[in-house]
């Protein structure tokens, strides 16, 4: 074990021909890119997955109830959810179509009316006039098309009973989430007060909201057979919309894994590279320590060790490099997009987030694939007759 202790330090010590150096700086360098790369896609996918989910879930709850044909009073089913341990709140909410009019202008702007008894979390209405405007919140773009602003008096038209129906509404508050939908389509109003102004509105759907929602679809499941027959429960996860983009989204990020691993495995036969070379610079120690008597199987062994030394080392750097890269991007607000391409995307910013588990992941894939190719010249030189071996001396 001495001569293989020996060897390593003999085939890593400083000193070396230029030609060493370079390969083996070369191939930390390859290795070392790719890591980075892999890291800073990762953490792109995986923060526009958390933007998505963070605004699909400021505009909906995480459960939504619905009892068709009045298949039990609403406030019978409140009481029954609110029982779970983990509802944190719940209310009615009416969504509807309307059309907002500003005064002076002969066109209007089509939104989607989100009528609550409980305010989302980027709005705090206050209760406002019985008899005065309606207090409206609009979204940012919404509030850009109309130029309106705090204050601001406006005409709402909603269609209720089959009929249209004008409200006067005031401005209360512009909001801006950074999702493109809710920014740039919906307003915000209380539902009491949008009750009294127009009493014809259809029926509302009980909004649940948990304290993890991730355990939407458990809750779902343990709710359901406490609940009169006919009650509909959805958890945000299982409407076709959000359960179709984020498969979508799963899949994209385990493509471009899959993709710039290979980035990956590239790097990591250069490192088979820089043992070739090794050996190559090294074949008069190694036939002196197999006079020695060194096994073939020992000297293989360092040679494994000195190429995974050095591709983990790449790695390692690569991989620190890739989190600082991210750090870098956050600070700068960045990567950030203009209104017409964040309409595409459904988010103004995408929130890199650099995740433990890819962090591992990337450490592992590209510890294994540099051991790996460093097999391939290793295993030569165990495969080496002594006597072959034996005139490098």
């Amino acid at each position: 074990m001495r001569l293989a202790w020996f060897l390593a330090a003999r085939l890593l010590r400083k000193k070396g021909t230029a030609l060493l150096r370079t390969s083996a700086l070369a191939a930390m360098l390859a290795v070392g890119l790719g890591a980075a790369s892999l890291i800073v896609v990762l953490a792109i996918m995986s923060g526009y997955s958390r933007a998505l989910r963070d605004g699909i879930l400021s505009a909906v709850g995480h459960i939504t109830v619905l009892a068709p044909g009045g298949a039990a009073p609403v406030a019978t089913l409140a009481a029954e959810i609110g029982r779970h341990p983990q509802v944190s709140s719940l209310g009615e909410v009416v969504l509807l179509p309307g059309l907002l009019l500003a005064e002076g202008e002969e066109g209007g702007e089509m939104v989607t009316v989100r009528a609550a008894a409980l305010s989302p979390p980027f709005v705090r209405l206050p209760e406002g006039d019985r008899d005065g405007p309606l207090g409206l919140a609009l979204g940012a773009g919404t509030a850009r098309r109309l130029r309106a602003s705090v204050g601001s008096p406006l005409a709402l038209q909603v269609f209720a009973g089959g009929v249209p129906r004008t409200v006067t509404v005031r401005v209360a508050e512009i909001f801006r989430t950074g999702f493109v939908d809710l920014d740039e389509h919906w307003v915000v109003a209380r539902l009491d007060q949008l009750r009294r102004r127009v009493p014809a509105l259809p029926v509302p759907v009980l909004e649940v909201r948990l304290a993890d929602p991730e355990t939407a679809s458990t809750v779902v499941a343990q709710l359901e057979p406490r609940l009169p027959p006919g009650v509909l429960l959805t958890a945000w996860q299982d409407l076709p919309s959000n359960r179709d983009v984020f498969a979508a989204l799963r899949w994209q990020k385990i493509s471009l894994a899959v993709v710039l691993s290979l980035v990956l495995g590239v790097g990591a036969f250069e490192v088979a590279s820089a043992v070739v070379v090794l050996v190559t610079e090294k074949r008069r120690t190694v036939g002196l320590l197999v006079a020695m008597g060194s096994p073939n199987r020992q000297i293989a062994l360092t040679l494994l060790v000195a190429g995974g030394a050095l591709g983990c080392v790449g790695v390692l750097a690569g991989t620190l490099t890739g989190v600082a890269i991210v750090g870098v991007l956050r600070a700068l607000g960045l990567p950030s997009f203009p209104p017409d391409i964040a309409s595409i995307y459904m988010v103004e910013r995408i929130p890199l987030c650099v995740l433990p588990a890819d962090v591992l992941a990337v450490l592992v894939l590209g510890a294994i694939e540099v051991l790996l190719a460093s097999l391939l010249p290793v295993r030569r030189v165990a495969r080496l007759q002594p006597v072959e071996v034996l005139r490098w001396i």
